[in-house]
């Protein structure tokens, strides 16, 4: 049943559903310290429960341009190859079973969504990509640069 469980977000201005077993925690984000020298899409660092994680900002990620950090701001937080990330979310909508299986996608996605999208998924009326949050947090080393 957990299979069926999903966070759904607005990030990057598009509405999401996440696999919930991919999500360590929804947070509040205060003010991020800047990385010198870090990638595009990594909007700082912060530290949460004595543990210090890496922001990440999806619009880089999906080739829009950045967006700043509001303190309060809403993050969703992911363990990725042992590390610590949390995405940017633009909002934070629920955690609920969706019972509809998910589809493979059959449209055309910009490029930065497509690598990140792994299937769409119904909900509502609505059609949610299925993302996976390691995508934002791994980039090609050409987007990355």
């Amino acid at each position: 049943m957990m299979d069926k469980l999903y966070l759904v977000a607005r990030i990057a201005d598009t509405r999401v559903a996440l696999r919930s077993h991919a999500i360590h925690s929804v947070v509040t984000v205060g003010t991020p310290v800047r990385v010198p020298a870090a990638p595009p899409h990594v909007a700082g660092l912060f530290a949460l429960r004595s543990r210090v994680f890496t922001l990440i900002d999806p619009h880089v990620v999906v080739g829009l341009p950045p967006v700043p950090v509001i303190p309060g701001q809403r993050a969703i937080v992911v363990d990725v190859a042992d590390h610590g990330y949390a995405l940017l979310a633009d909002e934070v909508e629920d955690v609920c079973f969706i019972d509809a299986p998910e589809a493979r996608i059959v449209s055309r996605l910009l490029p930065g969504w497509a690598r990140v999208a792994d299937a769409v998924i119904e909900h509502q009326g609505a059609s949610l990509l299925v993302v996976d949050p390691s995508h934002f947090v791994t980039l090609p080393a050409q987007a990355a640069a």
